[in-house]
């Protein structure tokens, strides 16, 4: 009875811990831009989750919350022109059913501005924004701004040319993207290496390299069951994602991984099997099963492998 309340507490624990999850798909960042002794360009970041969009600053009637910007300006600080964004995609929205622009992955906002008194070492603002996905929006937030005056980079530029600056960061963004790229592969494929040392796989080795010794005639033999082994399962996983994405749409794996309540329940199964393997209880498969999985695999050639 101890057992069973400890872990009935453990799971209250866990759902409490899941209800408390707020998503934000987006993560603001600021940076200041110094184009002379009075002039500054205040440039607002910001990393979007991939499936969530982020709305422009002008959006039709009727539809979302457009992303707005507001300053705390004093008589110091005067603002030049409105607020400038990037390009965007304009794209018929499954939500709001009309022709919207907003943001992937990426989004940036330039605003100049005059600045009377150089002792000045910050200013402050706030950004409204509504974020969405295909399916669902999330409600409007408000996230507070500071930009650091101090921190400036000193750049040659005019305010006129905000535009081709806009376009240059795109530009420098694309190719980081692409490098981001391959370091992401080469620490995926690094981490594959070192999931092999973990206790669940280790073992493994052992008796799948025996599984092919066992059956095969000739080390060459043995090599290409190896390499059929490994490449039927790529295509296994390859089949069964394609499969998945083709039935619920390119991001459901994405949202799955990162959805809240998958996790909850994912983990409450892991520390099922952690219970059982510490001998709190045992979970047996039935014999017919185990049985034909092993006549199928005794069998040898490609259908054993």
């Amino acid at each position: 009875m101890k057992r069973t309340a400890s872990l009935l507490a453990l799971l209250l624990l866990i759902f409490q811990w899941g209800f408390s999850q707020i998503l934000e798909p987006v993560e603001w960042s600021t940076s200041v831009e110094k184009i002379s002794d009075d002039t500054y360009i205040l440039v607002s970041k910001t990393n979007i989750e991939k499936g969530w969009h982020l709305y422009a600053q002008d959006v039709p009637e009727d539809g979302p919350i457009p992303t707005t910007f507001s300053y705390n300006l004093d008589e110091e600080v005067v603002l030049l022109g409105l607020t400038k964004e990037l390009e965007g995609h304009i794209v018929d929205d499954p939500v709001f059913l009309m022709k919207i622009k907003y943001f992937e992955e990426y989004a940036e906002f330039r605003q100049a501005i005059k600045v009377s008194n150089n002792r000045l070492s910050s200013v402050l603002g706030e950004v409204e924004f509504m974020v969405c996905d295909d399916t669902r929006c999330l409600p409007p937030s408000y996230v507070d701004l500071e930009f650091n005056l101090n921190e400036a980079i000193l750049i040659d530029a005019k305010v006129d040319a905000l535009d081709e600056n806009l376009s240059t960061n795109v530009s420098v963004k694309k190719q980081n993207d692409k490098k981001g790229l391959w370091s992401i592969f080469i620490i995926a494929f690094l981490s594959g290496f070192a999931a092999l040392l973990t206790p669940c796989v280790f073992p493994m080795i052992p008796m799948t390299v025996s599984f092919f010794t066992k059956q095969s005639k000739s080390k060459a033999l043995g090599i290409r069951n190896a390499i059929i082994y490994g490449i039927s399962i790529v295509i296994i996983y390859v089949l069964l994602g394609s499969m998945v994405t083709a039935i619920f749409g390119a991001d459901v794996l994405n949202a799955l991984a990162t959805n809240v309540w998958f996790n909850v329940v994912f983990f409450v199964l892991l520390l099922v099997f952690a219970f059982s393997f510490l001998g709190a209880f045992e979970i047996v498969l039935p014999n017919s099963w185990a049985n034909k999985v092993d006549r199928q695999a005794d069998r040898g050639g490609l259908i054993g492998i």
